[in-house]
Formats: structure tokens, sequence, C-alpha cells
């Protein structure tokens, strides 16, 4: 079989479970049911993927490596700029990158997180974030006086709950409206937020 048949295969059977996965629960679904849905017999689908749940595994990465790639390659803009101003700028560029990807692939994106499979799918965003923290600072085991392990479970579980509440949220802002907020609650921090919105109401 060429490259450009595996790849049509391949296409056509993840294509396959994902409308599968808009009327059934995962666990509900078979093999032959993706085989039938994709046009193909159950042989041609053991060509190709072990599982229903190898199959998921490989849709799963293959939207998570294209946020990860966009986030390292911005990530390194925001780092490597010594203006603060330009860096709040630039700042914005990394959600907003991140939820084009996603805006792009958004119905897949909210079929993926409703699959009940223990949280597999928020764990691998987070994984994909914390690879990216890592590989910004090598070694590190403090950031700025916080413990690492520390740092990084807040920052992965804010950024993935407000990605997250973007993805599944009906009436969600734009894009543009959306990587501000993430920018400036990452900037200045949710307690920078709420001491400036009580000033403003006296509290």
């Amino acid at each position: 079989m060429t490259d450009r048949r595996v790849r049509k295969t391949q296409k056509a059977i993840k294509g396959a479970l994902i409308q599968l996965l808009k009327q059934h629960p995962f666990e509900q679904i078979t093999i032959q049911h993706i085989a039938d849905e994709a046009d193909i017999n159950r042989a041609t689908f053991y060509q190709h993927y072990l599982d229903k749940y190898d199959l998921l595994d490989q849709i799963e990465d293959e939207v998570l490596f294209q946020i990860q790639r966009n986030f390292q390659q911005n990530a390194q803009k925001v780092l490597s700029e010594s203006d603060e101003q330009e860096r709040k700028v630039l700042l914005s560029v990394i959600p907003e990158g991140v939820l084009h990807i996603i805006s792009e692939d958004l119905e897949r994106f909210q079929i993926l997180l409703n699959v009940q499979r223990n949280g597999e799918m928020e764990r691998k965003i987070g994984e994909a974030i914390s690879s990216n923290l890592k590989s910004l600072f090598p070694g590190a085991e403090v950031i700025n006086g916080v413990p690492f392990r520390y740092f990084h479970a807040f920052v992965v579980g804010s950024i993935f709950s407000v990605i997250k509440t973007w993805i599944l949220d009906e009436h969600r802002p734009s894009i543009e409206q959306q990587a501000a907020y993430i920018s400036q609650l990452m900037y200045q921090g949710p307690w920078s937020n709420i001491i400036e919105e009580s000033q403003k109401h006296d509290i």
C-alpha cells in the first residue's frame, strides 16, 4: 500500500470514529462500527491500528502535536524579548496561536474533550504544557522562589481550564479576546486582577 493510500485510509478511519462519537459513547463503539462507517473491512482497520483505543490515542496525539509545536515557537519569541512592553504584547501570541489551531478543528476538540476516558485528553494536554515548560527551564527546580512542581501544577491547571471552558462555551468570545484574557491572567495573575477590581468597587 502506497503512502498516499495509507494516509487516505487512516484519514477515513479517524473521520469515522469522530462521526460515531457525535452519536454514541466511546465505550459502545465497536471496531465493526468504525469499519462500516469508514467503508472498509475489519482486517484493513487492524493493518493500521491495534484497537479503538490506539486509534483514539493517535487522533489525540495528532492534534496535540500541532498545539505543542505552536506553543514552543511562540514561547521562545516571548522569552527572547528584553523589552517588557513588547513582551506583554507577544505574550498574547502564545494563547492566540493555540486557539487558532483549536478553532480550525473546533468540533473535533469538543468531541475529544467529551470522551469519557478517565480524563485522558486532559492528562495529555497537561503533559504537553508541562513538557513545554520544562523545555523552557531545563533542570529548574524552582521558578522565582516557587518549587517547580507547584508552579507547573498551577500553570497547567489554569491554562487547561480556561481553554477547555472556551472550547465548550456556546457563547465563546473571539480568539483575539480570549487570548487577551489568558495573557492578562498569566501576566498579572488572578490576585492582581481581583485586587484591581475590588478597588474599583471600594471593597
